[in-house]
């Protein structure tokens, strides 16, 4: 392999191992022993563990962007459009989430701003509010924000929490019938709104 073939193989193999093993149990033996390279590969190509796991990261953050403008470009729906969004959304907690722990861990437990994960999530909102604002030309940037915001959050917090607590057994996005359920709950949160009285102004009179 190229120096650039073995450095992109590394990377993704780097973004297997965390799902496999969680990034917080991720040594530099067990990415080697993914990538099928030896330690010495890992530093000469990326230095320290945290910048290989930092840049994994980072294009996992970067597909996820590149997967979301496709939908948002697609010739439909703004509603239609927003179900294949969130559909994406769920089925990227459902396969990746350890990975998706990964980005959430310095933003949530460490109060981190200047995250990819935040820039990613930022990006995805100023995109997505353009879009539903443009179909729905009423709506505030606000309230458009808040809105996906919303659903973002719902979305992390169902495809993430563990399915064994007994409470959550019934809202387990891995049962396909309550997945359809859940989008079109988060879709009705959006468009069964109301829209807004439209403010007739008075005539000015003669006295």
């Amino acid at each position: 392999m190229t120096q650039k073939v073995t450095k992109q193989h590394i990377l993704e193999s780097t973004i297997t191992a965390i799902e496999q093993h969680g990034v917080s149990h991720l040594t530099t033996r067990v990415i080697a022993a993914q990538a099928g390279v030896n330690n010495a590969a890992l530093h000469y190509y990326y230095g320290t563990k945290e910048r290989l796991i930092s840049e994994a990261l980072a294009l996992t953050a970067h597909h996820m962007l590149e997967d979301a403008e496709e939908i948002l470009a697609r010739q439909e729906s703004i509603q239609d459009r927003l179900r294949s969004l969130f559909e994406y959304l769920v089925d990227g907690t459902r396969r990746f989430p350890n990975v998706i722990r990964a980005h959430l861990t310095g933003p949530l437990m460490e109060g981190a701003t200047d995250t990819r994960f935040i820039h990613m999530v930022e990006t995805w909102l100023d995109r997505t509010s353009a879009e539903l604002r443009q179909a729905l030309p009423w709506m505030t940037e606000a309230a458009a924000r808040i809105s996906l915001h919303a659903c973002l959050s719902a979305i992390l917090v169902a495809g993430l929490m563990p399915a064994s607590l007994r409470h959550h057994k019934d809202l387990d996005l891995r049962r396909e019938a309550f997945r359809g359920e859940f989008i079109d709950h988060l879709l009705s949160l959006i468009f069964d709104r109301p829209e807004p009285p439209t403010q007739v102004v008075p005539r000015a009179t003669g006295e």
